[in-house]
């Protein structure tokens, strides 16, 4: 049995406890039954029109794939498995120009009266203003980029006023945070989109599918964040990605570069 069913091994931690307990049990539970190895994959840019649906047409047919391949060479047609993949294959990229053509569709129609976004939108449509992205850029140089931001920042305001504050007014108090249920945790981990981040222990859909046992310890982390008024470090980590703010801009720049942030799942929920 896993720690994150049995209440009394985590009712008396806190956080950053519950947090490390909840990452370390699903590691240890994926790695026993799926063992980490290493493959190769190509990695492309997101597109917008790639929903849910997409995804899970995307994971049929490779499964389809691996069932064929494993029965003969995908060149025999006279195999059932290989018969049944083609099929798939062919609804599959069917789909794919189904929602790309909706997509452009729609938002084309949507921008006819802003013709500034109209042109954008055709600029995207045909991959025109593109830069490639510079490996001249690295951790450190952004790192160093906003590090001196916000040293100019303190530099600039060093002799400015302390900040005042508006006392509140009397009656106006927060007592406590209405305790989250196993029922609350269950339906927003439902309504999740179908992805994650580098940092989340478990994907998202498979979250979805196991939500109702990690319900009640899911439940005990939340709560034990709102009433302390602590976030667990843990959900404080980010992975950074940097984007180029525009795409007429210098990608050899620092100052061209937008640092977005993704946060784990666990931590868009408790927030």
């Amino acid at each position: 049995m896993s720690a994150l069913s049995d209440v009394r091994q985590y009712e008396h931690l806190d956080g950053d406890a519950l947090a490390k307990l909840y990452n370390d049990s699903i590691a240890g539970l994926l790695d026993k039954q799926i063992p980490v190895r290493q493959v190769m994959c190509r990695r492309r840019p997101s597109t917008m029109w790639f929903d849910d649906e997409c995804c899970r047409a995307q994971r049929v047919l490779r499964s389809m794939d691996r069932a064929a391949r494993r029965t003969g060479p995908l060149s025999d047609n006279n195999l059932p498995a290989v018969a049944a993949w083609r099929v798939q294959r062919r609804q599959y990229f069917t789909l794919l120009q189904q929602k790309r053509s909706d997509f452009w569709t729609k938002r084309l129609d949507a921008d006819q009266s802003r013709p500034r976004r109209l042109w954008r939108s055709f600029d995207e449509l045909l991959g025109r203003g593109q830069a490639p992205l510079s490996s001249d850029i690295d951790a450190s140089t952004l790192h160093r980029l906003f590090d001196d931001k916000v040293a100019g920042v303190r530099a600039s305001t060093d002799g400015a006023d302390s900040p005042t504050f508006t006392t509140v007014p009397v009656g106006c108090e927060l007592q406590l945070f209405t305790p989250v249920s196993s029922a609350d945790v269950v339906e927003l981990v439902k309504k999740l989109p179908d992805k994650q981040c580098t940092s989340d222990p478990l994907p998202t859909w498979l979250l979805k599918q196991s939500v109702e046992v990690l319900a009640p310890f899911l439940c005990r982390l939340f709560n034990w964040s709102l009433q302390s008024g602590t976030v667990p470090l843990t959900f404080k980590f980010a992975y950074i990605t940097p984007l180029l703010k525009k795409a007429d801009l210098d990608p050899a720049d620092a100052k061209s570069y937008r640092p977005i942030s993704n946060l784990c799942v666990t931590s868009k929920l408790l927030e």
